[in-house]
């Protein structure tokens, strides 16, 4: 991959081409690769079996991917 290009500067690309504010993203990620990721995003969401860096940069865990994390948390989000 070319030097600069993570996951962080691909999302805040998006979300300047679609006008959504990063305070608006919600961001989940387990591994190495995703701690820029969750430091950028509005709202970032480590698993539970997440690496401990990535913990270590998100907001608030969830659930581990085998126990659908992502599933429940954005059922907490959608909820209000």
């Amino acid at each position: 991959m070319a030097e600069g290009v993570t996951k962080a500067t691909g999302l805040a690309q998006l979300c300047a081409a679609l006008g959504i504010d990063r305070s608006e993203v919600l961001a989940f990620g387990d591994a190495l690769n995703d701690v820029e990721m969750l430091r950028w995003s509005g709202r970032g969401v480590a698993m539970a079996n997440a690496e401990p860096e990535a913990r270590a940069a998100a907001d608030e865990l969830t659930l581990s991917n085998a126990e659908d994390g992502v599933a429940l948390m954005l059922e907490r989000v959608l909820a209000g």
